[in-house]
């Protein structure tokens, strides 16, 4: 083999290597960002039925209010 050819199978490997991990690093990242969102929306989920549940309790007690 040449130095010539050496050096290309080098660069070949490298340069999958390469796209490989920028494969892998990217789907790592898709998932940290998909998994971010959903922590959040399970956090504006919470938030929403603690007000639902505030909501009918006021609801009941001007109801009950009202009825007197």
């Amino acid at each position: 083999m040449t130095d010539f050819q050496i050096l290309l199978v080098l660069f070949m490997i490298t340069a999958i290597s390469l796209v490989v991990f920028i494969y892998l690093y990217k789907k790592k990242l898709d998932k940290r960002i998909f998994d971010k969102k959903l922590r959040q929306s399970k956090h504006v989920s919470e938030h929403e039925k603690i007000r639902v549940y505030l909501d009918n309790i006021n609801e009941a007690t001007r109801a009950k209010h009202r009825k007197i």
